[in-house]
């Protein structure tokens, strides 16, 4: 559990999730695309994912280092990995156990198979910091996994009534049940165009856009994450 301090101190970095455009040159993207189809470690998540962790102590992921330094400055990098979908993610944060203390994540797409437009990473005005979650509001019977399963939104924070726009549902959140949305209000949809970055708060509620609507098969990025270190951090 976080302590009150702790839990203010996460909230007091809030911005707002934004795209950074054309930050990953064609010839990298390529290049990652390529170490992700050769390498011979990739795990099989029972949830739909695929995944292969990241050393970016590694010379090749040299410019990685760079970009996180670039888009948020001189912070501690927790995790990194590539990751590959056939299946829309669905509402959930990208808090973790092990740290009291967590910054932004950082998606990079690499390449989507399909489809005539852009799939999004859409965003929630809502935030979690009590863990690493999937949200289900009224229950769900799958079983849980590494991220708990959040059934009613008591310690979501910011919760309202308003609801979300039936059009913003129909166009990005056909995958989810109604009753899940329950609570939450619609911030932005960010286009997961291979190329730019999308950087948001780890705590804040998102979800992938119903892409197989779109047409589009699946996808492959990479995501980033990363914690505070002793310095004072400017998002740029």
């Amino acid at each position: 559990m976080r302590t009150q301090q702790e839990r203010q101190s996460i909230i007091d970095t809030f911005s707002e999730p934004v795209s950074f455009e054309n930050v990953v040159s064609n010839d990298y993207q390529m290049l990652l695309r390529t170490e992700f189809d050769k390498r011979q470690d990739k795990i099989y998540k029972n949830t739909g994912p695929v995944t292969i962790n990241i050393d970016l102590d590694e010379p090749q992921y040299a410019p990685l280092n760079e970009l996180v330094y670039q888009l948020v400055g001189d912070v501690d990098i927790t995790a990194a990995f590539f990751f590959y979908t056939n299946k829309p993610h669905i509402i959930h944060n990208d808090d973790t156990y092990e740290l009291p203390k967590v910054f932004k994540g950082i998606t990079i797409p690499l390449e989507y198979i399909g489809g005539t437009s852009y799939p999004s990473l859409c965003f929630f005005h809502q935030y979690y910091l009590e863990g690493p979650s999937k949200f289900f509001n009224g229950g769900v019977d799958f079983p849980e996994h590494y991220n708990k399963h959040v059934t009613e939104y008591s310690q979501v924070q910011d919760t309202s009534n308003t609801g979300i726009p039936e059009v913003v549902r129909l166009k990005y959140l056909s995958h989810l049940k109604s009753i899940w949305l329950e609570g939450l209000t619609f911030d932005r949809a960010l286009p997961w165009k291979p190329g730019n970055a999308l950087v948001f708060d780890s705590v804040r509620l998102h979800c992938a856009s119903n892409f197989l609507q779109q047409g589009i098969k699946s996808k492959l990025g990479i995501s980033i994450f990363t914690k505070l270190n002793d310095g004072v951090i400017d998002v740029q």
